[in-house]
């Protein structure tokens, strides 16, 4: 038997520590964005700024957009929409890296 809305129980909000916590989080990748701009890493600062800002985004869906207590549906919609957003980039690195000049 299924469950309707009214029957499911309420989402528990995070507790203000944890938002704290959070954006406490939020913050040091932002210092370490802002960081890896300064540090010369040839070719690699796009790849690792790419990485935090992956994580800045990951903190953002698990907590802010309740991915935290979402149904399976939910969370199985937000993996798609990654893998599909992970697709499109690779198809245009691909595109960009293979033409000639």
């Amino acid at each position: 038997m299924t469950s309707t809305p009214s029957q499911q129980e309420p989402i528990q909000p995070l507790p203000v520590a944890g938002y704290v916590w959070v954006w406490l989080a939020l913050m040091v990748l932002l210092g370490l964005t802002l960081a890896s701009s300064y540090i010369r890493l040839d070719g690699f600062n796009t790849a690792v700024n790419f990485v935090i800002a992956g994580m800045k985004a990951g903190l953002v869906a698990y907590f802010f957009m309740r991915l935290r207590s979402g149904d399976a549906l939910v969370r199985i919609a937000a993996v798609i929409g990654v893998l599909w957003a992970f697709t499109l980039t690779a198809l245009t690195l691909v595109d960009v890296l293979t033409r000639r000049p």
